[in-house]
């Protein structure tokens, strides 16, 4: 795959602060520009627009990536990307039928993995308020499967000034996760893996 693509996806990757629970603008428009540059030889395939979608939503271009989704909705990694978009523009219950229109995509059980050990060994979630927020991030460490309706619910409340800095910053980390996972399961499926 093209190295403009792994630079791109590395500069999302480490972008800071990190991406926002409900961005109101494109975080690097000359990014936004590169991204929509890229040209895939397989360009109209669900796995090529997918990829579209995602570093665009990584980008915070909500409208583009939701352009893209559009595309592939009938897709499973297309509806996935199609939630999180409406997720992000604060459109919970879109978001939640998206995911389920996903299904219990492959990435879910790379991203539970990921997001309770992270939760286990670096969050002190005792140290945050009880209430809906914690009771959500607690599942987290127990549930076997990711579960994308709770942790939208989670945002949800917090976007609603429920949570407090630390949730806040616990649920960035934890979409950044989501993000990254996403991204990556969707450039192996652009390459043809």
């Amino acid at each position: 795959m093209d190295e403009r693509i792994m630079q791109i996806v590395e500069r999302l990757r480490t972008r800071k602060p990190l991406q926002s629970l409900s961005p109101n603008r494109i975080w690097d428009e000359a990014l936004d520009q590169e991204i929509a540059a890229i040209r895939l030889p397989n360009a109209d395939t669900a796995e090529a627009i997918a990829l579209k979608a995602g570093l665009h939503l990584w980008n915070d271009s909500l409208d583009i990536s939701h352009s893209y989704a559009q595309l592939i909705e009938h897709d499973p990694t297309g509806g996935y990307w199609h939630g999180l978009m409406h997720r992000m523009e604060r459109d919970y219950s879109n978001a939640k039928y998206w995911f389920r229109q996903a299904g219990a995509h492959p990435v879910m059980d790379r991203l539970q993995q990921r997001a309770s050990s992270w939760l286990r060994a670096e969050a002190n979630l005792e140290q945050l308020p009880e209430g809906e927020i914690r009771e959500m991030l607690e599942a987290v460490t127990k549930q076997g499967r990711w579960n994308s309706a709770a942790f939208t619910d989670g945002i949800a409340r917090q976007e609603q000034r429920r949570g407090s800095d630390t949730s806040r910053q616990l649920l960035e980390e934890l979409q950044h996760m989501e993000l990254t996972e996403l991204v990556a399961y969707t450039l192996d499926a652009a390459k043809g893996r």
